[in-house]
């Protein structure tokens, strides 16, 4: 398949620090956003490690290898952080990862913590991923939707570096000429609606920095990053991409 794909990232307006990192690799199909955590504990750190890593894996020829090899490199990244963070005695780092690799006709998605990945098909956007995080456990739990605003309802539940072992989420979908995916920080999805990311993804010459600067418009307090891929038919020319780095 043929990708025309974005990577946009933003500090923000209030965050000291971009603690944001993004991987865009459309000539072998691979996509990663990754936000940490620990502020001045080393989150950009966290998240700039597990980019470098993902960027070197080697990915087999088949999607259940490539499961197994990206788990592997993640699984050593949360090994690494939780050694880092010990040698100089930082307390807790880690970062989320929301990613995706398109091969042939498959999409495997990856992640942990509460940075997501949306599918655009036929006209409708829908989350793939589901967060890992104290809000949505309660709302599972409950069946009563968290008041996002109360105390400790956006700390995550999973993130690389943050436990011993670490627990992936991973689905293997089809993938489908036309199709679009997003991924982002909750810098974005918390500040952006699905209507507009519809929009955005749909309109926008570049809807990597639409949906960043729409996010900042609507005034996200956090980093936001976000990435585009639309899949195109096969007929057209070689892929075309962009990254930015802010």
């Amino acid at each position: 398949m043929e990708f025309r794909s974005f990577g946009y990232t933003h500090q923000g307006y209030v965050r000291q620090r971009n603690e944001d990192a993004l991987l865009v690799q459309p000539e072998r199909g691979l996509w990663v956003v990754c936000d940490g955590m620990g502020g001045h504990q080393a989150g950009d750190y966290a998240s700039s490690w597990i980019v470098e890593q993902l960027s070197e894996v080697d990915l087999p020829a088949r999607i259940g290898g490539m499961v197994n090899a990206l788990k592997s490199s993640l699984s050593e990244c949360n090994r690494h952080l939780r050694e880092y963070s010990h040698a100089h005695d930082l307390g807790q780092i880690g970062s989320t990862v929301a990613l995706l690799v398109v091969h042939s006709d498959r999409a495997l998605v990856l992640w942990a913590g509460d940075s997501r990945v949306y599918r655009l098909r036929g006209g409708k956007i829908r989350q793939m991923t589901e967060d890992h995080s104290y809000a949505r456990e309660v709302e599972k739990n409950t069946g009563q939707p968290m008041d996002h605003g109360q105390p400790g309802a956006q700390a995550i539940t999973r993130a690389v570096g943050a436990s011993d072992e670490l627990q992936l989420d991973c689905l293997v979908l089809e993938a489908r000429p036309g199709d679009a995916w997003l991924l982002c920080s909750d810098g974005v999805s918390g500040a952006v609606t699905s209507g507009e990311m519809l929009a955005l993804l749909e309109a926008s010459e570049d809807p990597s920095r639409a949906l960043v600067e729409r996010a900042l418009e609507n005034e996200s307090r956090d980093n936001c990053t976000a990435i585009s891929v639309h899949i195109q038919d096969s007929h057209l020319s070689a892929p075309s991409s962009s990254t930015e780095y802010m």
